[in-house]
């Protein structure tokens, strides 16, 4: 099984298809794509309608060139705060709800709730992240799942069973340089399971070996210019 995954789009319907292009030219065929959230930018823009559209041309382009596309939403996905909060309306390609679990393959299910991860679940979050203080951020690996795919910290890491996906765009809201990121492929094999993981870079994004609390793997970031990233597994 070969999946596509990407997430923070950041309402960038060019960056889809400078993927989507990339993955054409390189051939690739896949069973299934997993965005990881953040297709908009609507708490930025605050224009849901606007949003919307973007959401569903995007979700229409990728329906059309990988067939299953599953996707969660993300921090930038909405509007407005209490009573006014306004969503997306998530209705084009499948969106994996909390608390259920979603066939990917025979073998294979996929949700957006930790509690049911296990070791036949890939487990898709947009964020993952613990917050101590105003500084202090740590992701949470889910020891449990198959599989973990996050997005949200725009700094691609992979390592054991965790996998960032970085930004497929990431825009200047935060004082960042704008910029093209990448993409993830994930290759599973059926028969002895093992998870085979290469990243597509579209933008400056460099890999540099992943040392850290016990951690070994990658990061990918603009440039290689490291990013603090503090992990743990529960």
């Amino acid at each position: 099984m070969r999946l596509l995954c990407f997430s923070d789009v950041h309402g960038n319907v060019e960056a889809v298809r400078a993927m989507i292009s990339d993955t054409r030219k390189r051939g690739i065929d896949y069973d299934a794509a997993i965005a990881a959230g953040d297709l908009t930018n609507a708490v930025v823009t605050k224009d849901i309608e606007k949003a919307q559209e973007c959401y569903d041309t995007m979700l229409s382009m990728l329906t059309k060139e990988y067939g299953r596309v599953y996707h969660v939403p993300g921090n930038r996905d909405y509007t407005g705060r209490g009573k006014k909060r306004r969503t997306l309306n998530f209705n084009k390609g499948i969106f994996i709800k909390p608390g259920e679990i979603l066939p990917l393959s025979p073998d294979l299910g996929i949700t957006a709730s930790p509690e049911l991860a296990d070791n036949n679940t890939i487990l898709v979050q947009h964020s993952c992240l613990r917050y101590y203080g105003r500084f202090k951020r740590i992701s949470v690996i889910s020891s449990k799942a198959f599989l973990h795919i996050c997005g949200h910290t725009h700094t691609g890491v992979y390592t054991g069973n965790y996998l960032n996906t970085c930004f497929l765009y990431r825009d200047s809201s935060n004082g960042a340089r704008p910029m093209l990121g990448g993409y993830f492929e994930v290759e599973i094999d059926d028969r002895d399971r093992e998870i085979d993981v290469r990243f597509n870079a579209l933008g400056p994004i460099k890999r540099k070996d992943l040392k850290m609390n016990n951690f070994t793997g990658s990061i990918y970031t603009p440039y290689g210019n490291s990013f603090p990233v503090s992990l743990i597994v529960e």
